[in-house]
């Protein structure tokens, strides 16, 4: 299908589709948003110099980045971003951290190595991972030549040049071995070697903290330290310093690619007080005795300041991670324009490029066409400085009243008229309830989409599933509807023997009686790592009147050997009532983080609404809380609901039919219509998709879907990047931001 040649038709149909302001806040830090560089330049200029210093002394830095919701922190790290990605610095950005504070350290280096290996397995010759070890190998002079050729003479001589450099990071050798294991593996499997393949995926693992069994183990040589391992446990990192080690010998290689990593961790006020403390003390650890690196902490100034004079951020702690303190203001009227002229620069660039003239003329008039620079100065009058999400959002309220003019006017009376009344009309008022509840729904649907368009940043981890739903489920213990009366986070102590769950719930049933629920998560990626877990549940005879096993069922399977099959039967045996395994899928563990940082956004006042129309008020997390009640949001997931009710959930998820059109052509759509603009917004996508189709309208959702879904498959493709904005995305062809 090809695009129709933009005309000014089309260009009206834009505008009624789509709002290049509706986005206030940096959902991905890869994304594409318009940028203006004198917006915090000092700042950026200093987050910048610091990665440079890290770069050339063996040391480490702390960088503290504060300022008030709304400011563009997560903007100006999403600069760093890009600006790392020409060459400069390897980025990992790590938000909404959720584990248990004695495995938060360990959850921290499985995302930054799911991060650098990406999620795509079978393609680990794309991941920054890949790229930094042979980058490191040629800057050092380790390996000779620049032509990286996979030939096997090449690839055992990359793996002496790493063993050799090794030597100088890692006196140990405990983690280069299984670095190049990952190097090995990777570079013959791009030559059809299935078993390569499955010697990277291993190394992948280990690295990530995962467990091995002995198939595993044989595959990245670590037989011999199977052997000196608790043997039945298998092989993982057996504690703290041995994480701390992969993450110093990556930050080394980084830097030796010259390209410094940097640890990016966003929002973590957010957090709950005990999981802060434990995140800025591996924090403080880790640049103490790392090389090279850089941790970047983020949060809203009032309360981080907060977390340190009430003590749970130790004086020393923050001492190190505020070594470098960045504060953003407030930006200067003129800043506000700049911010909006670049937004409409980029949603605009397309017709003007194609000669639209009734835009272009309007773009000459008024360079701020179709806000209009007359409503931005009646807007700034007396203002002195503001934040740029308020500039944003004035922006968004008048590209809608512009929206609703042309609605009533027609495209010709419309242009003839602009840029129409002095004032917009007041928008009718709304309940603060429903505004509460609209916002709660779109800002769920932005995390869902978000971590589905990176799903590398949520890798599959039991702690951070037993985190995620103990977070959420503590806020409802003891309330009215809810059977639950309490649960409880069960951890493994120190060289002692791990419990048989992860959760433990008490619940009231309808005849009054308590009952006891223990509820075990397993993302085990082999039979080996599920045999205990499961030995422990189906032994455990007192404890609990029900169990419920909960596995990331599309990522990582169940998978049982004789002895965890054996286990996994005689739970079955008990029957329904006292026995359920939830599969889920990657959306329910993205759904409950982004629940979980729905109440984190409010529990450090940076989840905002109008209300009325123009004045802004934080939701707290109370707010929050009562929202997902009376939408049921919580009830929505199955092992919510199942500890929540006692209503049955199924085991698995119903079957939705393929839509009735056609996917090739539906991808075609979407590349057509990008390939001249800057970027479209799904809906956008869609309602062009649905005009041309004829769709009846009571059908539009089915096809807005249908788009989202062929846009998210573009991006893990890497043909289109993908945004996720509220409840929709904003979709570009690669090579454009």
């Amino acid at each position: 299908m090809s695009a129709e040649e933009p005309t000014f038709e089309r260009f009206l149909q834009a505008l009624r589709g789509t709002n290049p302001f509706r986005s206030h806040r940096i959902t991905d830090v890869g994304g594409g948003e318009a940028t203006v560089e004198s917006i915090h330049k000092n700042a950026f200029t200093k987050l910048t110099r610091v990665v440079q210093d890290a770069a050339k002394e063996p040391t480490s830095i702390g960088a503290l980045l504060i300022g008030a919701p709304g400011v563009g922190k997560s903007h100006l790290l999403a600069r760093l971003f890009q600006w790392a990605g020409e060459d400069k610095a390897t980025v990992v950005y790590l938000h909404n951290i959720l584990a248990s504070p004695e495995r938060m350290l360990r959850y921290v280096l499985n995302a930054t190595v799911s991060d650098l290996a990406g999620h795509r397995g079978s393609d680990y010759t794309q991941s920054r991972l890949y790229t930094i070890l042979n980058r490191a190998l040629i800057r050092t002079g380790a390996f000779k030549g620049r032509k990286m050729m996979t030939g096997p003479k090449e690839i055992e001589a990359r793996k002496e040049a790493l063993a050799r450099l090794g030597a100088k990071i890692d006196p140990q050798n405990a983690v280069i071995p299984v670095l190049n294991a990952f190097l090995t593996g990777t570079s013959h499997a791009s030559l059809g070697d299935p078993s390569a393949e499955k010697r990277a995926q291993a190394a992948v693992l280990w690295l990530s903290g995962e467990t091995l069994g002995p198939d595993e183990a044989r595959l990245v040589d670590q037989a011999r330290l199977l052997d000196q391992a608790a043997g039945e446990e298998g092989l993982s990192l057996p504690d703290d310093a041995a994480v701390e080690r992969v993450l110093h010998v990556l930050s080394h290689l980084c830097a030796l690619a010259e390209l410094p990593l940097v640890l990016c961790l966003d929002q973590v006020d957010n957090l709950d007080p005990d999981a802060v403390r434990a995140l800025m003390s591996y924090a403080h650890a880790l640049l103490d005795r790392a090389k090279h690196l850089v941790v970047i902490v983020s949060g809203v100034k009032q309360s981080m300041l907060s977390l340190r004079t009430s003590e749970v951020i130790p004086a020393a702690a923050w001492d190190r991670i505020a070594e470098r303190i960045l504060e953003l203001h407030m930006i200067s009227p003129e800043e506000a324009r700049a911010i909006l002229a670049g937004r409409l620069d980029a949603a605009l660039s397309g017709f003007e490029e194609k000669e639209i003239e009734e835009v272009i003329a309007a773009r000459k008039r008024d360079r701020l066409f179709p806000l209009g620079s007359e409503w931005l100065e009646r807007r700034l009058d007396g203002v002195q400085e503001l934040r740029p999400r308020d500039a944003i959002l004035w922006a968004r309220d008048r590209w809608e009243a512009q929206q609703d003019r042309l609605a009533a006017a027609g495209g010709k009376r419309w242009l003839k008229e602009w840029p129409g009344p002095g004032a917009d009309p007041k928008p009718t008022a709304a309940k603060l309830e429903d505004v509460i509840d609209a916002e709660v729904r779109k800002k769920l649907e932005e995390g869902k989409n978000r971590r589905r368009l990176q799903q590398a940043s949520l890798p599959p981890d039991e702690d951070n599933l037993a985190s995620l739903t103990h977070r959420l489920l503590s806020r409802c213990a003891g309330k009215a509807n809810a059977t639950l009366l309490g649960i409880e986070h069960l951890t493994a102590k120190k060289r002692g023997k791990a419990p048989a769950y992860h959760l433990l719930a008490k619940e009231r049933r309808a005849d009054g009686v308590i009952v006891s629920t223990g509820v075990t998560f397993l993302c085990a990626p082999s039979g080996h790592g599920a045999r205990m877990p499961l030995q422990r549940m189906a032994e455990d005879t007192k404890h609990t009147d029900k169990r419920i096993l909960v596995t990331d069922e599309e990522r990582r399977p169940l998978r049982l050997g004789g002895a965890g099959k054996a286990a996994y039967d005689a739970l079955g045996k008990l029957g329904r009532q006292r026995f359920l395994h939830l599969h889920l899928d990657f959306a329910g563990h993205a759904e409950l983080d982004s629940l979980v940082g729905l109440l984190g956004a409010a529990k450090s006042q940076d989840l905002e609404i109008e209300h009325p129309r123009g004045q802004y008020r934080k939701v707290t997390e109370d707010e929050v809380m009562a929202s997902f009640q009376r939408q049921s949001l919580l009830l929505a997931h199955p092992l919510l609901r199942e500890l929540l009710t006692e209503e049955i959930v199924k085991g698995g998820t119903d079957s939705v039919p393929p839509p009735p059109w056609d996917p090739q052509q539906t991808r075609e759509h979407v590349m057509a219509e990008l390939s001249w603009r800057l970027g479209l917004m799904a809906k956008e996508l869609a309602q062009i998709f649905a005009s041309r189709k004829k769709v009846p309208e009571k059908r539009f959702p089915e096809v807005w879907s249908h788009i989202k879904k062929t846009a998210q498959a573009l991006h893990d493709e890497g043909l289109v990047h993908a945004t996720a904005t509220d409840d929709d995305l904003f979709v570009q062809l690669r090579g454009r931001k």
